[in-house]
């Protein structure tokens, strides 16, 4: 057998790189001094297995001398290789290689079931009616004839039963039986039958069932559908699926497209509703496991990104495999954490790029971990081993205690064990079993709808499970009750939580010594050992998310028998005596709740209460687990720490935010990446970015990785300070440090783009994401798309953004009312109007900007009726408009209404603007005047003059302009001195009657201005309404009002701000005549 010698996979530290260069050099030297050339070398393998690293350090010290050897000739004395070995070695390693390609190729299959049965005929009974002879010929020819009908029986079955696993690796209590579509438990899928090892593995009728290296090889987040047990000789079975392998995917009703599948119950009615239309359903499955040789061999591939020196030794085993055969204790945490002497090097990165390569020899492992620069890490891939013992259940009877295999997963261990019970005790009724059912399928449906956060699912879910437990007068154990209650926390509907608590258990939620109203009556009851410190702190964290930090403490008070606490009035009543006494001592996990309520009031008080738990815990002790110190009081731990700090930093209080995680780093606890992350953001919030980065980096010398929270919480404050670049160089580092940058990375870096006023860069960015098949699948995301939307918006380029709605759509990613908000900002930029009125009376439930927005559409493209409506319905401020949107929107309103001389609409619209109790601004008195193309100065020049005589006022024109005056003086409002000096240059440019009226508008103001008013001439209230005529009134009826201007007729006062009074002259002076005064109002 050929013996090779193992390599320490360099124990190089960057130092040590060039002490390495010089032993190999030296080695090289030594041998070629004493050549011999009469032993070629068939195995190259051995020069890199030379055990240099024993003195490799050494070699810095040029001082030194190298060991002496006894002779060169005696060192290179090595045996020849045995051919024949070495051949046998390099065919294993190909077909390692090819079965390693072929499992990779091969991991989903696709098999087609019947759903109908099969029509394979039962045995004749000829042969035992035939058989005659004596008795143990007959008892033969019987046997023979029932294990002959057993074989059929099982082969026109599937013979197949599917458990749910959810996140962490946990199974579903009941399994679905695919050939009586029911939910059965672990002892229904062992029932008459006993668990066997490997000599009955080939029986027919046998079951193969889950094994724990199954469970193993998923991962932590995976939650699906597997195969829990396989009847050996079934439909199933035959058709090549076994125990542990995930169900991807089924049949749809109709036709031949499979739909994926990751629970029970679509599995369940996607082979009810099949099953009515056709006899036969597709399955898709994934193999987890890959069975070679004698054997199965689980394996599970694993990645880790290690430093030099990485502190292993490897060797190339007789399998072909290079294998861990030691670890040192000099190793990082990470190789000792996760390797074990046996694991098997699969692949290593190339040195250049990052692809992988397989791994085959210790020379190939070597140089791609060597040929690394200082300081840079190299990733490998691992594969632990672990043989599976495949445990069958076979037909017996009667029941007997099973010899199942520790592999097995708990359940199916367990599952003998509950039929021999059951097998010897007739205690157990029919209606305790439906009960035990009633529960078990209760806490699946839970868990399911809780993995999915579905809040609505969540509270129809727990309420069906509540009714259902009640009409079966079924006694609530305590995981059921906990789901339930976590099923209520995590829809935020924490108040039921905490009435459910107090229904089961006729105990006040808060703490206090209060009776309680049972509303269901009695119904719902518990086992008294459901009251646990389990349940307790969910009903700490129904308190919590409702910020009651109060009703927590006295919880705590109650849990710990205290009976004189008091907090707001209440007292606290003991719960000693209550529940399950050795699982009821308030942990560290439950101060930590109440904490965490106190923290999240974000009042002076909260935070102060939240202190005071922080100060009366314990610290933690140097030698004791934080949970038993030696006072019997939970101690802090990270997560308190890490708490209080986030509270303070929410708080502003930054300085005690950091005096906490100073106090941390003085304990018995290191700091992990939670605290560096508060810190970072209290920084952050303090304004105090170069100290979050310093922050940054001393996480990275501590050896703590930062996450993608981290690094995006910088990179939005950079982008927010328009530090774009070093933005930019942090995204650099997040991919060397292989943290993948999400969509809210891109996000971050995008709106500062677009905040910087840089659009195009911003649509490049995201772009540029698309292109790239690593960050293509981050961009369907809607958030991304309305920010590129925004930047083609801002570019004025309304073809772009159409075209990113429709990318988005194929996508399948639905646009949202930001986006088409965005959008509308698009076509308005891009003078497309119309697309935009359309696109705003999509939107079934806009908001005030997306509101705001859509008038200023409707008006540019001339629905001035529906704007009108729109902004009628939302003038009042309280409808979701603010008053400054109200305002911009009777702006545009007035302003597009007057360019298109659609003067009723400018009228209503400016009689709604003053009727709603608003003021015109300087903007709206701006809008009349840019959409009548008026002057509020004289012309200088002929060719002016000439240019304004081509532009005088229609009499409509004037007639609005009036009426403006009129409605302003109703309220008793000040013109605009600009807009008041434009009516008058322009009258004066008309001439004629305008210019007349122009000039008892200057009188009027000017006798206005003066406050000028003789009282003994002053008319009564009833004279004055009679005499009073309104601007426009007088220029539409002024051949009836010429004779009794001087005598009777009384004019309104123009009320003119006093800005630009020079001006004003100049245009009084304009329309002035030089006739007799007429008698005005004051």
């Amino acid at each position: 057998m050929v013996k090779y010698t193992s390599a320490a996979l360099v124990i190089l530290s960057t130092s040590e790189v060039g002490a390495a260069v010089t032993t190999s050099s030296a080695f090289i030297n030594l041998f070629r001094k004493n050549p011999k050339t009469s032993s070629p070398r068939s195995n190259s393998r051995r020069y890199s297995a030379i055990p240099y690293d024993e003195f490799a350090e050494n070699f810095d010290d040029q001082s030194v001398v190298l060991p002496s050897f006894p002779s060169t000739a005696n060192l290179l004395d090595i045996p020849e290789d045995n051919q024949a070995e070495v051949d046998a070695l390099l065919a294993k390693k190909e077909k390692r290689r090819v079965a390693r390609l072929q499992r990779a190729r091969t991991s989903n299959y696709q098999i087609t079931l019947p759903l109908t049965g099969s029509l394979v005929q039962p045995p004749s009974p000829s042969a035992y009616e035939e058989s005659g002879g004596d008795g143990a010929s007959r008892v033969e020819a019987l046997a023979t004839l029932v294990a002959k009908g057993q074989e059929i029986a099982v082969s026109n079955t599937i013979g197949m039963s599917l458990r749910q696993v959810y996140s962490g690796r946990k199974l579903s209590e009941l399994a679905l039986d695919v050939d009586t579509m029911r939910f059965q438990s672990f002892e229904d899928e062992v029932q008459g039958r006993s668990v066997d090892g490997e000599e009955n593995a080939q029986v027919t009728g046998s079951v193969q069932v889950l094994q724990n290296s199954s469970l193993e090889i998923m991962k932590e987040s995976f939650d699906g559908v597997v195969v829990s047990s396989v009847a050996r000789g079934g439909l199933a079975w035959q058709s090549g699926v076994r125990a542990g392998d995930i169900l991807i995917a089924t049949s749809a009703t109709i036709g031949s497209k499979l739909w994926p599948k990751s629970t029970l119950d679509g599995v369940r009615s996607a082979i009810s509703s099949r099953k009515v239309i056709l006899p036969t359903m597709d399955f898709e499955f994934r193999r987890l496991a890959s069975e070679e040789g004698d054997g199965a061999e689980t394996v599970q591939s694993f990645e880790l990104s290690l430093l030099r020196p990485i502190g292993i030794n490897v060797e190339e085993t007789d399998d072909g495999y290079v294998t861990i055969m030691g670890i040192s204790d000099k190793a990082a945490p990470v190789v000792k954490n996760n390797l074990r002497v046996g694991d098997r090097v699969v692949s290593v990165e190339s040195s250049v790029g990052a692809q992988m390569w397989d791994v085959y020899s210790v020379d190939g492992l070597t140089s791609a971990v060597t040929s690394r620069l200082p300081g840079q890490p190299v990733r490998i891939s691992f594969e632990p081993i672990s043989e599976v013992d495949e445990t069958t259940v076979t037909s017996k009877q009667p029941p007997t205690a099973p010899a199942a295999s520790t592999n097995a997963v708990v359940g199916f261990r367990q599952a003998g064990k509950s039929a021999a019970e059951s097998a010897l005790s007739s205690s157990s009724t029919a209606t305790q079993m439906q009960r035990k059912m009633l529960l078990s399928r209760s806490r699946d449906l839970l868990r399911t709808y809780i993995a999915r956060n579905e809040v609505t699912k969540n509270i129809k879910v727990a309420d069906r499970v509540l009714e259902a437990v009640m009409d079966a007068s079924a006694v609530l154990d305590g995981k059921t009750l906990n789901l339930i209650m976590k099923a209520y926390n995590t829809c935020s509907d924490a108040a039921k939580a905490i009435t459910i608590f107090e229904e089961v258990f006729g105990l006040a939620g808060d703490g206090s010594e209060k009776e309680v109203e049972r509303i269901y009556g009695g119904k719902l009851s518990a086992d008294m050992t459901a009251l646990n410190i389990f349940n307790i702190s969910a009903l700490l964290h129904a308190h919590a998310i409702r910020g009651d930090y109060e009703s927590a403490l006295r919880v705590l008070a109650a849990v710990e028998g205290k009976t004189e606490f008091y907090i707001k009035g209440e007292k606290s009543r003991s719960w000693s005596g209550w529940g399950d006494p050795l699982n009821m001592l308030p942990d560290t996990r439950m101060y930590n709740i109440a904490l965490s309520a106190a923290a999240k009031r974000g009042t002076k008080e909260g935070l102060r209460a939240a202190a005071k738990i922080f100060d009366n815990m314990p610290n933690p002790p140097l030698n004791n687990p934080p949970n038993n110190p030696p006072l019997g009081k939970p101690a802090k731990n990270l997560v308190t720490y890490n708490i209080m700090i986030d509270a303070f930093a929410m708080a502003g209080q930054y300085q005690n935010a950091f005096d906490v995680f100073q106090s941390l780093k003085k304990s018995s606890l290191k700091p992990d990446r939670v605290s560096f992350t508060a810190l970072i953001k209290a920084s952050i919030k303090s304004g105090d970015l170069e100290k979050a980065l310093d922050l940054l980096d001393d996480m990275k010398w501590i050896g703590i990785q930062p996450d993608l929270v981290t690094y995006n919480n910088i990179i939005e404050s950079l982008s927010n300070a328009n530090r774009l670049f070093e933005a930019k160089d942090l995204v650099n580092e997040m991919e060397k440090a292989r943290v993948s940058p999400d969509s809210m990375t891109y996000g971050l870096l995008m709106n500062g783009l677009l905040k910087a006023n840089k659009p195009g860069p911003c649509l490049t960015l995201f772009e540029s994401a698309c292109t790239d098949e690593r960050t293509a699948a981050l961009t369907e995301n809607v958030q991304l798309y309305t920010t590129a939307i925004s930047a083609a918006a801002a570019l004025g380029d309304h073809e772009r953004a159409l075209d990113l709605v429709s990318r988005m759509n194929l996508a399948g990613v639905k646009p949202n009312e930001k986006t088409l908000t965005a959008l509308m900002g698009a076509c308005i930029a891009g003078r497309n109007y119309g697309t935009a009125a359309k696109i705003f009376l999509t939107i079934k439930n806009p908001d005030s900007y997306a509101i705001s927005v859509g008038l200023r559409a409707l008006c540019l493209a001339g629905k001035f009726d529906v704007a009108l409506e729109l902004i009628t319905d939302h003038r009042s401020g309280q409808k979701g408009l603010t008053g400054k949107q109200v305002m911009s929107g009777y702006n545009d309103l007035i302003q597009e209404a007057l360019y298109s001389r659609e003067f009723n609409v400018a009228r209503e619209a400016l009689s709604g603007l003053l009727q709603s109790g608003y003021i015109p601004s300087k903007l709206t008195f701006k809008a009349i005047t840019e959409a009548l193309n008026l002057q509020s100065d004289m012309p200088l020049t002929s060719a002016a003059m000439r240019k304004r005589i081509d532009s005088e006022l229609s009499d409509r024109t004037f007639a609005f302009l009036l009426f403006v005056l009129d409605s302003l003086e109703r309220r008793k409002l000040s013109v605009d001195s600009a807009f008041y000096s434009s009516i008058l240059v322009s009258a004066a440019q008309t001439g004629g009657l305008q210019k007349r009226i122009a000039s008892l508008l200057t009188r009027s103001r000017k006798i206005g201005n003066q406050k000028v008013l003789n009282l003994s001439e002053t008319p009564s209230s009833s004279e004055f309404a009679s005499s009073l005529v309104e601007w426009e009134d007088l220029f539409l009826n002024y051949s009836s009002y010429k004779e009794e201007l001087s005598k009777s007729k009384l004019f309104p006062s123009i009320r003119v701000t006093t800005k630009d009074f020079g001006r004003v002259l100049a245009a009084e002076q304009a329309v002035v005549y030089r006739g007799g005064r007429v008698s005005l109002s004051r």
